[in-house]
């Protein structure tokens, strides 16, 4: 999903990979295995980046779950371990509690949105 939605938008705004790049603050090879799916940002402040640029929230970005990973590294490189941890086990959760296939899609993701609000504001309160 990241990969095909930041090619897209990069080409809708005429980019070329190196100015989105500069934009990101990445190098440039790090950009092109982004458009290839081969990673995603390791720092949330990269995604930030992008989605202020482009004037989108992050959940257009990225799915869910790649989000809350996306926290837990944050957690983890701002010395916060314990709540990476907690963030992670939370992630867990929910995807177990998704597999069993108990909610329609709409309704995971209108769950998933609220979870992701809610972690964002324990993060800023």
């Amino acid at each position: 999903m990241f990969a095909e939605t930041l090619r897209e938008l990069r080409n809708a705004q005429g980019l070329t990979q190196s100015e989105l790049a500069k934009i990101a603050g990445v190098n440039l090879r790090t950009l092109q295995n982004y458009e290839l799916g081969v990673c995603l940002p390791k720092s949330p402040v990269t995604l930030n980046r992008i989605a202020a640029y482009f004037n989108v929230p992050l959940q257009s970005l990225v799915k869910s779950d790649d989000f809350y990973r996306l926290l837990a590294s944050e957690q983890k490189e701002t010395g916060r371990e314990q709540d990476r941890m907690e963030l992670y086990r939370l992630m867990q959760e929910i995807t177990a509690l998704f597999a069993g296939g108990h909610l329609s899609a709409s309704d995971r993701e209108l769950f998933l949105d609220a979870m992701t609000e809610l972690v964002r504001e324990s993060y800023d309160g």
